[in-house]
C-alpha cells in the first residue's frame, strides 16, 4: 500500500483547517480558489475530527494528481432526476 503524502515544498502550517463541528468550505484549505459544483476535490480528515479539501490546481501542484479529462456535458446526464 502507498502513503498519500505532498510533493516537496507543501506547508502543512498554511492548511486552513474546518473543525469537528464545522462544514468543510467550498474554497480550498491551501489556496483559497473556489471548488467548483462540478470539481471533486481531495478531502481528508485528521484523526481529531478536522477536514480540510483541496482544488484541482492544489491537488495537481502538491499532490502530483492529474485531472480526469472532461467532455461537454458530463455533468448534463438527461437520464438523472
Amino acid at each position: 500500500m502507498t502513503e498519500l503524502a505532498p510533493l516537496p515544498g507543501f506547508d502543512w502550517m498554511l492548511v486552513n483547517w474546518s473543525g469537528p463541528d464545522e462544514l468543510v468550505p467550498d474554497v480550498c484549505c491551501y489556496c483559497d480558489a473556489p471548488i467548483g459544483e462540478d470539481e471533486v476535490p481531495l478531502r481528508m480528515s485528521r484523526e481529531d475530527g478536522w477536514s480540510a479539501a483541496f482544488c484541482e490546481a492544489c491537488m495537481q501542484r502538491w499532490w502530483g494528481f492529474s485531472p480526469a479529462p472532461r467532455e461537454a456535458g458530463d455533468f448534463d446526464d438527461p437520464e438523472l432526476p
